[in-house]
């Protein structure tokens, strides 16, 4: 990317200025801000604050190089015998190769402990300008550097790729040297500081920082302190990407560093105790929710952070699910399921979950997108555990981890991953509401005197569209196709079943939520049975299993049961 903001005469001019070491200096109005003033007599108020900032355990690693004059550098490791410290090549003695020894060079801590000091080899890479202006030294070791408990301190990272994350995201200095202002001018000698800026483009791999008055990029390279390292943060930790190379004078408030990323393969090959970005340890996925078969897991409100609404697809784990979104009045519930551990065997078992969307118009699938007046500002996840959906069970205890991804369609870039825990514990059977045999139907109740209008019912076993019709035609069935096992073998095979529901004048498909008019929404009942000659290639055996359905309103949609039913099949010819 190249820097249009800036002259390329004024970069090329930046380059003279490299062989001068440089430090932080700020802008006028960060000064104002710390010390109430531009009075230069506060200046210790504020050198004392920006000292502090750079005292933090982030920055244990960065002290003063003696070399050409006073730099700045970063402690990279130590082996048994030597120190490798990371500075800007102008720093050092030999740079007009990519290896030089006989130079005395000593780095110093903050309070003055000589970590390491005597002939030290300098290894550069190609040195020309800003773009190659870093270099290390490999220094006989004195001591290894302590932190305040007397530990040895970590290793920083350094970043080894260029992959544009440089520029635009904010950028922290920490080093030694003078100390002033745009206006004012340098104000104080050596010492360590702190200051924060930004990276507004890249110019043959040199980075280049712009300080502007009442921004967050308030600070800027200044003489005295060349080799400091730029740190940005990758993976929550504080990462090496720049190495002061050049200032443009106090006024202009620019400052060129040395991009680390495009000499990774380099650094590698002189520092054998390198610690990089690809060293930081992957964090762990915390999980928030936690979900049992107590009540119903709810998550935030998530649409109260981003422009529009939001939606649900299956993430992590999940066997069936939503995929897309869908775009209806919000209504319904989502059926899918998880592979959870059955602790007791060590056995995974496939779990039917149930989750929900919320809007102000309430709760719906998790993939529906719509939403509902005043706003979108809810999309609560809620998710739920019903023993019923899952009558073939095993008592026991259920765990795994599974996940949605939140998206949005009026953001496109948004993305999120809910991850949840689930903890299910089954102590106990259901109680079967019935059973079903090779001579004997489920004749169900009537259940449409138990509600406003009628009911239909539905099984996941079902053939076809799971979904209510409205029809006068009689005499017909549903399709039921279930997995049984054979008691004796252990065998699955596929058993069919037929299901229906007495429309008050003629039995119709179970899923017929219509009633004779003569008769009124008075009967309803479910009759589920095994028909031989519907199961003619099934080999001889006993066969059992459950079938779990859900009957529904069709006028009162808030009425709901499941309904468990025992399936004990013997197939003797």
């Amino acid at each position: 990317m190249k820097l249009r903001s800036i002259p390329l005469a004024l970069i090329a001019t930046g380059l003279f200025y490299s062989s001068s070491v440089n430090a932080i200096a700020l802008t006028d109005s960060k000064y104002t801000d710390i010390a109430g003033s531009l009075d230069p007599a506060l200046k210790q108020t504020v050198t004392s604050h920006l000292n502090e900032l750079a005292s933090t355990k982030s920055y244990n690693s960065v002290g003063l190089v003696i070399g050409n004059g006073y730099c700045s550098g970063t402690w990279l490791g130590s082996d048994n015998s030597h120190s490798y410290i990371l500075t800007a090549a102008h720093c050092l003695a030999g740079s007009t190769s990519n290896e030089y020894t006989g130079q005395t060079v000593s780095f110093k801590l903050q309070d003055g402990t000589l970590i390491a000091s005597g002939i030290a080899t300098n290894y550069f890479h190609d040195y020309l300008n800003c773009g190659s202006d870093i270099a290390v030294a490999k220094i006989p070791k004195v001591v290894d550097p302590l932190d305040s408990t007397g530990n040895v301190i970590p290793q920083p990272f350094i970043n080894t790729t260029l992959d544009g994350n440089e520029l635009h995201s904010g950028v922290n200095f920490t080093g030694f040297g003078v100390f002033g202002t745009r206006s004012l001018g340098q104000l104080d000698w050596i010492g360590k500081r702190h200051g924060k800026g930004n990276f507004i483009g890249l110019y043959s791999n040199c980075l280049i920082n712009r300080a502007v008055e009442n921004t967050d990029s308030w600070a800027f390279a200044s003489p005295g302190d060349s080799g400091s390292a730029s740190w940005q943060e990758r993976k929550g930790h504080p990462v090496a990407v720049g190495i002061a190379s050049w200032w443009f004078g106090w006024y202009w408030g620019y400052s060129g560093h040395a991009a680390i990323g495009p000499h990774g393969d380099w650094l590698k090959s002189v520092v054998p105790v390198l610690k990089t970005v690809d060293d930081i340890p992957d964090e762990p996925v915390e999980t928030q929710f936690v979900l049992t078969e107590k009540e119903p897991l709810l998550t935030d409100n998530i649409e109260k952070d981003i422009r529009g609404s939001a939606y649900y697809v299956k993430g992590a784990n999940i066997v069936d699910g939503p995929n897309r979104y869908i775009w209806r009045y919000p209504r319904a519930t989502t059926s899918f399921s998880v592979n959870l551990t059955h602790q007791e065997s060590n056995v995974s078992y496939k779990v039917w979950l149930q989750g929900q969307r919320k809007t102000y118009c309430g709760w719906g699938k998790v993939n529906n997108s719509a939403w509902c007046y005043p706003r979108p500002d809810l999309g609560q996840l809620k998710l739920e555990f019903d023993q019923k959906d899952n009558p073939s069970l095993p008592i026991g205890t259920y765990t795994g981890d599974f996940s949605f991804i939140a998206l949005s369609l009026y953001n496109r870039q948004f993305q999120q991953e809910i991850p949840i825990q689930a903890n299910i514990v089954i102590d106990q059977e259901l109680p079967a509401d019935g059973e079903i045999t090779e001579s004997s139907p489920y004749l169900g109740e009537r259940l449409d005197k138990e509600t406003y209008g009628t009911v239909y019912y539905l099984a996941k076993e079902m053939i076809g569209v799971p979904r209510p019709i409205w029809s006068g035609r009689r005499g017909i069935y549903k399709r039921i196709h279930i997995e049984l096992q054979n008691t004796e073998t252990g065998a699955i095979e596929r058993v069919a079943l037929r299901g229906e529901r007495n429309l008050g004048c003629g039995w119709s498909t179970m899923n017929n939520a219509a009633y004779c008019w003569r008769k009124g929404p008075n009967y309803g009942e479910l009759r589920v049975s095994y028909v031989a000659d519907d199961n003619l290639d099934l080999p001889i055996g006993a066969y059992s299993g459950v079938l779990n359905v859900t009957a529904k309103g069709l006028h009162n949609r808030s009425f709901q049961r499941q309904l468990l039913l025992n399936i004990n099949i013997v197939k003797t010819e």
